[in-house]
């Protein structure tokens, strides 16, 4: 592992150097997601996240689950329920 350094400008700001932009096949605009955990800042990609969140309820889910479709599912049923109400 290589570690880099990068300054902070006024504005929050910080640079993510060329090398581990090419390492991460990392494009202008993309999004990344930063979680802090235990004063470590961690840059990932969603996908990367959504894989880490699959893994942690891995062991609480059937093998076959769709966790997307269920919540989908779920978040249609709301939308319905609230539109109801209005």
């Amino acid at each position: 592992m290589t570690m880099h350094s990068v300054k902070i400008t006024s504005d929050g700001r910080i640079q993510i150097p060329a090398q581990l932009r090419r390492e991460m096949n990392l494009r202008a605009g993309e999004t990344l997601n930063l979680e802090l955990h235990d004063g470590t800042l961690s840059v990932r990609r969603p996908s990367k996240t959504l894989e880490r969140i699959r893994a942690r309820l891995a062991p609480y889910l059937a093998p076959d689950a769709d966790l997307q479709g269920d919540l989908k599912a779920m978040r249609i049923e709301d939308a319905q329920r609230d539109a109801g109400r209005g």
